[in-house]
């Protein structure tokens, strides 16, 4: 008879570190609940423990302070925006093929429309990362900058392999134009946000990418 079995358990994780996983999970996930319909400034630790029902004692048990929850939930937050906004744009199969302009383009407004129907089904979450959040201290700068940096940097990727081939004029930036890719979702959020429709945001991803398009272009692909 193994150990294991001696004590009555099977493989794996033991049970107390399973049951303090799961409470961590807990009040991460209302936390966030919590943070993105509240907002973070009015919140208290005592809201997160009773959002699941337990007291606020709990909470100290696992986190010293509203502050040190929040980097858990920052990153909860960008998880789910990854998950829902990017799709299989960074599976392996994706990243190392060529992307013409034309899919780059179809890829940019799929993730716009994506993040405009999470403004609409949970505005707290585009409300928090697009103002709250950025304010609070520097090392939370640091870490929604270092997302953007990722997401600027897998564009890049793509428009790197672009202009190899020929498709995409050699004499700019890719990283840069990463970067100016992701500025260009922000105001089709903002709008969603603000209540405007989908025919406002249809035409502006058409006029944004008309623009950037013809700039991006090598001019033996141009018109």
């Amino acid at each position: 008879m193994t150990e294991l079995a001696k004590r009555g358990r099977g493989p794996g994780r033991p049970r107390d570190e399973q049951n303090t996983e799961r409470r961590r999970r807990e009040l991460i996930e209302a936390a966030y609940r919590v943070f993105t319909t509240k907002g973070y400034a009015a919140a208290s630790a005592a809201d997160i423990a009773a959002e699941i029902g337990v007291g606020y004692g709990t909470f100290y048990r696992y986190f010293d302070s509203k502050r040190a929850i929040l980097d858990d939930v920052v990153d909860f937050g960008i998880d789910r925006l990854l998950t829902e906004i990017a799709g299989d744009v960074f599976e392996p199969a994706t990243l190392d093929r060529e992307v013409t302009v034309e899919e780059l383009i179809a890829i940019w407004s799929d993730a716009v429309d994506r993040m405009c129907h999470i403004a609409e089904s949970d505005p707290g979450l585009m409300q928090a990362m697009l103002f709250e959040l950025p304010g609070i201290d520097e090392e939370l700068n640091a870490r929604i900058l270092g997302f953007g940096g990722m997401l600027a940097a897998t564009v890049g990727r793509f428009l790197s392999r672009a202009v190899d081939s020929g498709l995409v004029r050699d004499d700019v930036n890719t990283e840069d134009v990463g970067w100016m890719l992701l500025a260009l979702t922000i105001p089709p959020v903002m709008r969603t946000l603000q209540g405007r429709g989908e025919a406002d945001r249809r035409r502006y991803i058409d006029t944004a990418m008309t623009v950037f398009a013809q700039g991006l272009r090598s001019m033996e692909f141009k018109d």
